[in-house]
């Protein structure tokens, strides 16, 4: 079973599942949303919209995600809101966009889960305009091994069965690669970390 139908299954719980960790997380989400430059924003893996509350309302705000009925909870959460968005059922490995087309990226705990980062990476990087500003909040490996073998070992041994997550990818050194990193946050031992870049191509 892919990581798109495993998710579909719980698609309509996943705020009750992850509601032990929203007093975490959300902090995180409304900071990362803060780094947002320009009009035209993407965030790939929208999912049902946990990032959606803390958009100013003047963005030109494009959600993607690989689950239709996360899409569908977006959609009315951003309604409610009154936000100018639009959402896609879509691939992040395959963004269905023109080169340049946003100002900024946003990346809300999704690479723990995409079966090849390094394409997904190079499609941001390209439908992010010249000296646009790209936004990540992500599970990693953490700078500690013990914290690594007492805490995120077992957690892949559930999560990666579950919904094809695996919290020990090394996604902060794959974002080095492709962006300008502009600033970088670690949490909880680097369990989670914030991480804001930029296309460093010449406008």
């Amino acid at each position: 079973m892919s990581f798109r139908e495993k998710y579909a299954r719980i698609a309509r719980h996943y705020e009750a599942l992850e509601r032990p960790l929203d007093r975490y997380f959300c902090p995180l989400r409304r900071k990362a949303i803060s780094f947002i430059e320009g009009k035209r924003v993407l965030e790939v893996g929208v999912g049902v919209g946990k990032t959606l509350k803390y958009y100013p309302r003047d963005v030109e705000l494009c959600g993607i995600d690989a689950v239709p009925g996360a899409l569908e909870i977006a959609g009315r959460k951003a309604e409610e809101l009154g936000l100018n968005a639009c959402f896609k059922e879509a691939d992040v490995e395959r963004l269905p966009f023109p080169d340049g087309s946003f100002d900024t990226v946003v990346s809300s705990f999704v690479f723990c889960t995409v079966p090849n980062p390094e394409k997904g990476m190079e499609e941001i990087l390209r439908v992010l305009r010249p000296g646009g500003r790209v936004i990540f909040i992500e599970h990693t490996r953490s700078d500690s091994k013990l914290v690594d073998y007492l805490f995120l070992r077992p957690m892949k041994l559930l999560l990666k069965p579950l919904l094809d997550d695996d919290p020990l990818r090394e996604t902060h050194k794959l974002v080095k690669r492709y962006f300008e990193i502009e600033h970088e946050e670690d949490h909880y031992g680097g369990v989670v970390r914030l991480i804001v870049g930029r296309n460093s191509k010449k406008i």
